[in-house]
């Protein structure tokens, strides 16, 4: 830094008001010099450019020898600049995800960003590196990088990529893609009203096994068919926890006991805008009265026949009144019903006597061919005793053999 300039005052002899001011203005500052090289990182580029420096410096002295005390000196601070340079290298990695290598600094950097690698870790390899168990889960991910850094290079790839994966619930056609991906749901519509203060968004959810938003679930619920129950239920809780890693929620909320509003309403509060109201419906059900006159080849048993049409309406998973199969506000056609009936073999003829939603005000449509269904109702089909608001179907069987 340049000195200040030094200022003296100066009278003339004989007049004590003529008076000059004289300043010293201080040497000029000598240029700095071009010939360091600024990208010495390492010990041998120190070493060499401190040698010229006290051989520029010192030209008369001819001859420099390791046992010099400068060029020990010289060695030495090669030593700590090298570590130094090392050290802020390693820093400097360490603050971008594309270089970093500590994995406790590639997990904060990846959750800047909005991805929660603990979320996704695998329970096996767990397992297999034993990690301990007391250890929380960002602690339980950094050992088990540390031990397999193939998978911190996984999670550095997909990291980024999950940025374009939406996750929050902002518009109505957020809700249906969001919530369509929870295994209890097979079809989401949403709209919005106007509520008189503010737009209140309406979802309305159709669930599995034709079950509401409000009933108590439980396995039996879940799994209708009784054969393999458990493993059938470890199957479904293992889709709950993939979608909710890929919703990027920590805790995965018991199933039994609870209902399926507040299973949804947990994964809603969670992603939508603060302050929006949201509201969950049940889809219409409405249950269908078909009564189905069939005539059958003579080399098949009719238990054979009732089975086969039982399976091709109701009870398979791609059964024409299997839920999910018709969509919302979708109409119930004779055509398409007489259509999955004669693909089954044995099957010759079939006709439909009767074909109306439950209720008396509704007529029978056999003769039109099409219950006509708006906004959103569901037709369903269930045939169970007991229930007849879920539907009822009547099958009578001509021809065939007995039994």
């Amino acid at each position: 830094m340049a000195n200040p300039p030094v200022v003296n005052l100066h009278y003339e002899a004989g007049c004590g008001d003529c008076g000059k001011r004289a300043v010293e203005l201080p040497a000029t500052l000598p240029d700095i010099g071009d010939d360091f090289d600024w990208d010495v990182r390492d010990y041998d580029g120190y070493r060499l450019f401190m040698l010229e420096q006290l051989a520029a410096r010192f030209g008369e002295r001819s001859s420099w020898t390791p046992a010099d005390m400068e060029v020990v000196l010289v060695e030495t601070l090669s030593v700590v600049l090298d570590q130094l340079s090392d050290m802020n290298d390693r820093i400097q990695a360490e603050t971008f995800l594309e270089t970093a290598r500590n994995p406790a600094s590639v997990r904060r950097l990846l959750e800047m960003i909005g991805y929660r690698p603990a979320l996704h870790i695998d329970a096996e390899m767990l397992k297999t590196a034993g990690v301990d168990k007391a250890l929380d889960a960002n602690q339980k991910l950094e050992v088990l990088w540390s031990y397999y850094p193939h998978l911190m290079q996984q999670a550095k790839q997909q990291g980024p990529r999950s940025i374009h994966q939406q996750h929050r619930m902002v518009t109505l056609q957020d809700y249906r893609n969001q919530l369509l991906g929870h295994p209890l749901v097979l079809a989401v519509d949403a709209y919005s009203r106007w509520s008189g203060a503010w737009n209140t968004h309406y979802v309305v959810i159709r669930l599995i096994n034709n079950l509401q938003l409000d009933t108590e679930l439980s396995k039996q619920l879940i799994i209708p068919d009784s054969h393999n129950i458990e493993q059938k239920f470890e199957r479904f809780t293992t889709r709950l926890r993939s979608y909710y890693q890929q919703q990027e929620i920590e805790k995965v909320p018991a199933v039994e006991g609870r209902n399926a509003r507040f299973l949804l309403q947990d994964v809603i509060k969670r992603q939508r805008m603060i302050g929006q109201e949201v509201l969950l419906q049940d889809a219409t059900l409405v249950g269908i009265v078909l009564s189905i006159s069939i005539n059958i080849s003579g080399d098949y048993f009719r238990s054979e026949i009732s089975d086969a049409v039982d399976g091709a309406l109701i009870r398979s998973p791609d059964g024409f009144f299997a839920p999910g199969n018709l969509a919302f506000g979708e109409d119930v056609v004779a055509s398409d019903i007489i259509e999955r009936l004669v693909t089954l073999e044995g099957i010759q003829s079939v006709c439909i006597n009767r074909m109306k939603r439950l209720g008396s005000i509704y007529g029978d449509q056999s003769g039109s061919g099409r219950i006509v269904l708006q906004g959103h109702e569901v037709g369903v089909l269930e045939n169970k005793p007991g229930n007849a608001e879920r539907g009822l179907l009547r099958v009578s069987l001509h021809g065939g053999k007995a039994g």
